[in-house]
């Protein structure tokens, strides 16, 4: 039997993390400790070898539960002794994480018993924690700090868990820039009352003042600079302009991978952080070691196969990354592996690899020359077998049409050979498409089969939505908001009974969109209905028809427009695509204010208009909601009384968007700077009435500015002076520049922008405006798809009439 003495009392709960930390002390156990039976046992001149156990105590207990030693001791009374058995179980003790010692004693049994040896285990418990406090916390909360500390009352007293606790506040401190943070222990507390209460010295929040480098020498600070997060102190600015260890250690080896990317493939980077006297500012500097610039030497190519290349070797070194006299860097060893990869895959060479001569494993075998600086590269290509597309198989489509996945597909047309960057672009459209929340496509078969068959797996989701709520601008006022959409609609699938109908099993599954909006609001009201076919008759034409219904307050007078649109298009392509558009509105001003300007009071009444375009449309944005790199443009050429109606002219537009990715952070979260452009012109001068002309000002054309508050003014019916009301111009150029960048983790963002354009009666330069500003942008998904945004802006530049609001905002709320 097991005897334990002294009693244990009842024991505290033991923490996952206290076995774990304990472990490092596991090595140190088995040299100090792990041999304390075989030293016990020669002071007595006593050879325990081979003897049978008689007894086993287990002796130190005082708060542990007893049950817990026992599980961890695998000597046995009655089986014979074994010191290899013995230091295991000191080992698993000292695992436990509840002992500042554990050893073991070996003694001959009672001599006027039966031969043999008792067995002890001497333990000293460590204490017990009887609470946990943070003191002198001002600028961090005491539940922010404590998530970051292990230890709780009824903990043991673990030394290497306090200053690690100790650490995580002083690491919290530093991320939010309390760079000289103190954090200690009340040793006097913890020794009498056993409650551990770790006080915090905060100090000042250190603000970077300078960034500066050091030993660079092939690029300039203005480069280097572009690479990193760390800057100087702005007070709009956030969390990477206060001294932050960790996040500088990140800029170090940000600025290590863009010199090893330039060839400098020996280059180390530290950095280095002075305070000043006063612990306000610090001086932060990179120190850069920059090594030699290695060059690409010679390129040979190299077949793995027993055959020739099916490409000579001057078109394999032409699709390389890597060509003689480049800067070598591992990225360009990726990127050429890449770039031949994606050559092959274009004739249907699924399983080419390149591969090195020294090992086998995928690569380029590369040889230095230190006396040159040169890197001759050996590129050995296995090119495989071309493979064509054999059966492709669509599964998990329990609504959506077969043909309706089968046109999101690219380069797997049957028959043909496999296009591997189609591949990875269906891949792409599927991951991307709101029809499905998954979809994969498989190549099934094995490598060098001549044909395999391609298996796409789609799990599909809600596609229909009925949404309520409201819209709140400084533009339009309060709208209410009535929608119910259908993305995945199909007009043909007519109901067979009022089950199917009931059921949401009809009018489903052929990748149209259905939409009915219905918005009344206080000064602006919107009701339309609209069906979007994005492969009209199963081609590469699209269809785009909508009815709409519009009563928007102009303050001074109603305007109210009704009528239709339709629109049939095609695609070349997943860039580029054209359509021709037809609308016919009739537009009816009324209630019309003695002072309103005489272009108004000469559409009073109804006006029929109706109108044929052509759009050339440019697409190579990654998002449609969010983008983050490419552009969009839309050019327009619309004639204006070709179908009929009351006016004659013509409108040429051209709308340019280009968004570029700054910088991406740790979290994905990415910079990004936009530019826009809208153009237009009225070429029939006076022949367009007052609301088919151009206007600017308001939160989505020009802030800084009010609701078509930029532009020409009208002369007054009432005394023919000029009025302050807006009557349009037939010439814009609008462009904005616009700096978007994370804030607070990805729901809240800053922007910084410029507005800068011009609205007048003829082309012209004068007066251009300019203005100014700064906002934020909130997106909540679980609130609306667009996000609030908030903007205050200046006119720096503005006219005597323009009418001017610093404030302008856009928020949609559901219900």
């Amino acid at each position: 039997m097991i005897r334990l003495t002294p009693p244990a009392c009842a024991p505290a709960l033991r923490r996952a993390w206290a076995a774990q930390a304990a472990r490092i002390a596991v090595l140190l156990a088995l040299i100090i400790s792990g041999s304390a039976a075989g030293h016990a046992a020669a002071q007595s001149g006593f050879d325990p070898a081979g003897a049978v156990v008689r007894d086993i105590e287990i002796s130190g207990l005082r708060l542990i539960d007893p049950k817990l030693v026992e599980n961890a001791v695998r000597a046995r009374v009655g089986e014979p002794y074994d010191a290899a058995v013995v230091e295991g179980d000191i080992v698993r003790i000292n695992t436990l994480g509840r002992f500042g010692g554990v050893t073991a004693e070996v003694a001959p049994a009672d001599p006027g018993g039966r031969p043999g040896v008792r067995l002890t285990y001497r333990l000293d418990e460590l204490p017990i924690l009887t609470g946990v406090e943070i003191r002198g916390n001002r600028a961090i909360d005491r539940l922010a700090l404590l998530s970051g500390v292990v230890l709780r009352a009824g903990d043991p007293v673990d030394r290497f868990l306090i200053d690690r606790a100790r650490r995580s506040i002083i690491d919290a401190y530093e991320a939010a820039g309390y760079f000289v943070t103190d954090v200690s222990v009340d040793e006097a507390t913890l020794e009498r009352d056993r409650r551990l209460v770790l006080i915090v010295r905060e100090g000042p929040r250190i603000r970077v003042r300078e960034v500066g480098f050091e030993g660079n020498v092939a690029f300039p600070d203005k480069a280097l600079r572009k690479q990193i997060k760390a800057k100087a102190w702005f007070p709009v600015f956030g969390q990477n302009r206060v001294v932050n260890r960790e996040a500088l250690q990140l800029d170090a080896a940000r600025l290590q991978d863009y010199y090893k990317d330039r060839g400098y493939l020996e280059a180390q980077v530290d950095r280095q952080i002075d305070v000043d006297p006063d612990q306000d500012d610090a001086v932060v500097t990179f120190v850069i070691d920059e090594g030699p610039r290695w060059t690409v030497g010679a390129v040979r190519v190299e077949s793995d196969d027993a055959g020739p290349l099916i490409f000579t070797d001057e078109q394999v070194r032409l699709n390389l990354a890597l060509r003689p006299g480049d800067a070598f860097s591992d990225k360009g060893v990726r990127d050429s592996i890449a770039s031949l990869r994606e050559l092959y895959g274009r004739l249907g060479y699924l399983d080419t690899r390149l591969v090195r001569r020294s090992d086998g494993r995928p690569g380029v075998d590369t040889l230095f020359d230190g006396d040159t600086g040169t890197v001759d590269m050996v590129v050995r290509i296995r090119e495989g077998a071309p493979s064509t597309v054999g059966k492709v198989t669509v599964r998990g489509n329990a609504l959506t049409r077969t043909k309706v996945i089968l046109r999101e597909l690219r380069g797997l047309d049957p028959g043909r050979p496999f296009d591997r960057a189609g591949l990875d672009r269906s891949r792409r459209r599927l991951f991307e498409s709101p029809l499905f929340r998954e979809g994969t496509v498989t190549v099934l078969g094995d490598p060098g089969d001549p044909e395999r068959d391609v298996l796409v797996e789609v799990a599909e989701q809600n596609t229909g939505e009925i949404s309520l709520g409201a819209t709140l601008s400084s533009d339009d006022g309060l709208l209410g908001a009535v929608s119910i959409t259908q993305r995945n609609f199909d007009i043909t699938d007519l109901p067979e009974s009022w089950g199917d109908f009931l059921s949401n099993r009809a009018f489903r599954g052929g990748g149209q969109t259905f939409n009915l909006t219905l918005s009344p609001g206080s000064r602006n009201s919107r009701y339309s209905i609209g069906l979007t076919d994005p492969f009209f008759l199963d081609s590469d034409y699209f269809l785009d028809t909508s009815l709409f219904f519009n009563d928007r307050d102009q303050f001074d007078y109603e305007e109210r427009r009704s009528g239709g649109r339709v629109g049939i298009g095609r695609r070349f392509g997943d860039v580029w695509s054209a359509q021709i558009r037809a609308r016919a509105e009739n537009v009816r001003i009324r209630d019309i204010e003695p002072d309103v300007p005489l272009d108004v009071f000469a559409v009073e009444g109804s006006n029929l208009v109706t109108g044929l375009s052509l759009r050339l449309v440019r697409n190579t944005t990654d998002s449609g909601l969010a983008p983050t790199r490419g552009s969009r443009v839309v050019a327009s050429l619309e004639q204006v009384g070709v179908l009929g109606g009351e006016f004659d002219f013509t409108v040429g537009s051209l709308n340019l968007t280009k968004f570029w990715t700054v910088s991406t952070d740790i979290l994905d979260r990415r910079t990004t700077l936009r530019f826009s452009l809208d153009a237009g012109y009225i070429f029939d001068e006076d022949e367009a009435p007052v609301f088919e002309r151009f206007y600017a000002g308001g939160h989505s054309t020009f802030r800084g500015f009010r609701n078509r508050g930029v532009g020409p003014r009208g002369i007054r019916a009432d005394n023919f002076t000029l009025s302050r009301d807006a009557v349009g111009g037939d010439f814009q150029l609008l462009t904005g520049l616009q700096y978007e960048f994370p804030l607070a983790d990805r729901i809240l963002r800053g922007v910084v922008f410029t507005d800068q354009g011009i609205l007048s009666d003829d082309v012209s330069l004068e007066p251009w405006r300019v203005s100014v500003g700064a906002g934020i942008r909130l997106a909540i998904p679980i609130l609306s798809q667009a996000p609030f945004a908030l903007d205050l802006a200046i006119p720096l530049i503005a006219e005597e009439t323009d009418e001017e609001r610093v404030l302008s905002f856009s928020l949609d709320l559901p219900f």
